[in-house]
């Protein structure tokens, strides 16, 4: 298991060094309005790919271990095209873009989740690794060449690099895909049942969690300007980017669980990673909250300076809500979704009141803070319930 967790621990970093550096190349062509708007785009992706894998998520990693590979993907697939079809109707052509990156991100995360269920970390891995490459070299190709001077070129690098993340899934996948065959209607429907009884409740826990994670942008953009969310945002993502840690242990630890039974190992194993979570995390969120104004206006351009401001402000929300992942991945391996889609409904109300009384008074200090008291409601309804299920195991 040591291996899957570095394995998964370098992935996560790799991939977080990348979206560092695509947030450092987006901030300094685009300004702080350029990257307001971008942040909000690529927002619009991320709801749009949680819609259409309302039923093909992460229930995956428990269900592939039970389920044949047709079983899983066929309702899954029906369930993408139904919703993507839905969603572009409504649409202009520009946001119909955002539509098919969101088509493919769901195809990517189909192939990534059946892998991790096989526990096939590293090839699953190689998904991630493929898609956020691709991304920076096109990127970054762009910004030599000096012609990244619309936000329009950064949905065309998610557009190219989640297609080839999604073909390299369908590579390693291809015994499973070329032994594709076709389900009875009462066969899709009983699957179809499943995959969205433990899909819905976990997605919906995701879209909630989601929200409460961005929700604040559009309030910014409302009532401050694009300039603001684009400061806002690189906070979050650096924020985000800090809990990465935890959330590859968190993965590692619900592939781990979902292919044993025994409760035991299973709490004993949640406890020492939440452990190892925290104290990376602190550490973490210590170093980048000293960090002076200039650092930041270094690194992302003028009219950054305030970066370090919404670290502080979000930093013992961020580490709180870094230690739930644990909780959830052991709620999730024992095919309870729930408890972690409860928490995070009650995170998403407490952020959308504090939003409304909060945001428009304070701006993008009011923002901060709303955040910062959503993830630790969160996390305290998450460690309630783990300690409640310890209890009741002994």
């Amino acid at each position: 298991m040591l291996k899957k967790i570095l394995n998964t621990l370098f992935t996560k970093f790799f991939f977080s060094g990348i979206n560092f550096l695509i947030l450092i190349i987006v901030s300094h062509m685009l300004g702080t309005d350029g990257k307001g708007e971008q942040a909000i785009i690529s927002f619009n992706i991320y709801i749009s790919t949680l819609v259409l894998t309302l039923i093909g998520n992460s229930t995956l990693i428990y269900l592939t271990p039970q389920k044949d590979f047709s079983s899983l993907f066929f309702p899954s697939l029906i369930w993408i095209i139904i919703c993507s079809i839905c969603i572009a109707l409504f649409v202009g052509w520009e946001p119909k873009l955002i539509v098919i990156i969101a088509f493919f991100c769901a195809l990517s995360e189909i192939n990534y989740y059946i892998l991790m269920g096989k526990e096939k970390i590293i090839l699953g891995n190689w998904v991630k690794i493929i898609i956020c490459s691709s991304n920076i070299i096109i990127i970054g190709a762009l910004s030599l060449l000096n012609i990244f001077n619309d936000v329009i070129y950064y949905v065309y690098s998610m557009l190219i690099a989640h297609f080839l993340g999604f073909l390299y899934g369908f590579i390693v996948l291809r015994k499973e895909y070329f032994n594709l065959h076709f389900l009875t209607w009462d066969q899709l429907v009983e699957n179809f049942k499943l995959l969205f009884s433990l899909g819905f409740v976990k997605q919906i826990g995701s879209i909630a969690q989601t929200f409460s994670y961005r929700i604040s942008f559009y309030f910014l953009a409302s009532y401050c300007s694009k300039s603001i969310v684009g400061i806002y945002s690189n906070a979050c993502s650096i924020g985000e980017a800090v809990m990465l840690f935890g959330t590859s242990l968190a993965l590692v630890q619900y592939s781990t669980l979902s292919n044993t039974k025994q409760q035991d190992i299973g709490m004993d194993l949640t406890l020492k990673l939440t452990r190892a979570n925290t104290i990376f995390t602190f550490f973490a969120l210590l170093i980048l909250c000293i960090l002076p104004a200039k650092f930041w206006v270094l690194a992302f351009g003028p009219g950054f300076e305030d970066v370090g401001i919404m670290l502080r402000l979000l930093a013992v929300g961020i580490m709180l809500l870094s230690c739930s992942s644990n909780f959830t991945q052991y709620f999730a391996s024992k095919g309870n979704f729930i408890i972690s889609a409860l928490a995070s409904v009650v995170g998403f109300v407490i952020t959308l009141i504090l939003s409304f009384c909060l945001i428009p008074r304070y701006g993008i200090n009011g923002a901060a803070i709303t955040a910062c008291i959503s993830y630790s409601v969160t996390f305290l309804i998450e460690l309630i319930y783990f300690i409640k299920w310890k209890r009741e195991k002994r």
